[in-house]
């Protein structure tokens, strides 16, 4: 929809004439681009024995630092641990005209076929997978809500959720052998970037603060 000048008059500085007409010309140029998936790429790793990806939908980009459940979303029907191991998921983005972050609510089932009880469980937010993983880096706009973390994370039945920047754990709880429950947090996706992973795991001995999240994830290798 088309905006008239006018419409921008009561942002504008008027502090003085040369402080407006570069105000002016920020505005003319368009607003910045948002990151906005357009595919699943798939799933991988150790953990891995079958995965059922629902669908995703963006009808809000660029809606950054939403207070609630955001109406962009994935939606996964089940994903199936073979074992206590991670699994890599990817995710092809693209850039949209809107606000520079696009937020989105991830829903995942998740069934547990390890072997073991777990008794935590990790995400961790990067790029690329397997041992070509790299963790997703302090302020470059890929995180888990970061820093106000005013949307919801579900990760029955662990009692305790622990989100960061670009990992979350959670704990104090048990996810039994042969169970399935329904996971969901939220993810912000910028702009500037083409694709991104999300590394879960489960772990079988609950130590949140013996280690970061990253720590442990190394160990998993």
């Amino acid at each position: 929809m088309a905006t008239s000048l006018s419409a921008f008059a009561f942002r504008i500085p008027r502090r003085s004439g040369v402080l407006l007409v570069p105000a002016l010309l920020v505005l003319l140029a368009g607003p910045a681009s948002a990151g906005v998936v357009t595919a699943f790429g798939g799933a991988s790793g150790p953990g891995l024995i079958s995965m059922s990806f629902n669908n995703f939908d963006t009808p809000s980009p660029g809606n950054d630092n939403v207070v609630g459940t955001s109406p962009n979303y994935m939606s996964v029907n089940q994903k199936a641990y073979g074992s206590v191991g991670y699994i890599d998921m990817v995710f092809s983005v693209t850039d949209s005209g809107a606000t520079p972050v696009t937020e989105y609510q991830f829903t995942e089932g998740v069934s547990n076929g390890s072997g073991v009880d777990w008794t935590d469980y990790h995400l961790q937010l990067g790029f690329g997978t397997g041992a070509s993983f790299v963790p997703s880096g302090s302020g470059d706009g890929l995180d888990f809500d970061a820093p106000d973390y005013d949307s919801p994370f579900d990760f029955s039945p662990f009692t305790t959720v622990t989100p960061g920047e670009d990992g979350v754990d959670a704990y104090g709880g048990v996810f039994p052998f042969g169970a399935f429950f329904v996971l969901s947090f939220p993810v912000d996706v910028p702009n500037g970037i083409t694709e991104f992973t999300i590394r879960q795991y489960p772990t079988i001995s609950a130590t949140p603060t013996e280690a970061t999240t990253w720590g442990r994830l190394k160990s998993l290798y």
